[in-house]
């Protein structure tokens, strides 16, 4: 019958619209809400300071970080920024997981944030800090 051969796109349009897609992302990323605030949300993403987080979600995490403390340290050097009561109006607090933890220590961007220090979340915890 017919024997057509179809022809395929350059390996250069394909990369060239790759890093099109990548540009439109950023501009459209930086348009909606700037790169300042996505830096810090990534940050906080990796160092566990995520600004807000509930209570209950806190607690639970020091409770992991308890059970694993033996084998994996960061129960007793964690602290976390809490939002008791998600109103906007007030500030959140920094905590530590429990009383055998150290005292959190407020940074400068907690202070230009507003954020003080409250002391810790009294989960129960057996090891030696």
């Amino acid at each position: 019958m017919f024997n057509k051969k179809a022809q395929g796109m350059p390996m250069n349009v394909i990369i060239i619209a790759i890093i099109v897609l990548v540009v439109l992302v950023i501009l459209i990323a930086f348009f909606a809400g700037g790169f300042g605030s996505i830096v810090g949300k990534v940050r906080d993403l990796f160092t566990g300071t995520t600004t807000g987080q509930a209570r209950d979600a806190v607690i639970q995490t020091c409770q992991n970080l308890c059970d694993t403390a033996l084998t994996l340290p960061g129960y007793c050097k964690q602290s976390f920024v809490v939002d008791d009561d998600s109103n906007p109006d007030t500030k959140p607090v920094r905590v530590s997981c429990g009383p055998n933890s150290a005292t959190p220590v407020s940074t400068q961007e907690d202070e230009k944030k507003g954020i003080s220090v409250s002391g810790n979340l009294a989960v129960d915890c057996q090891v030696a800090c």
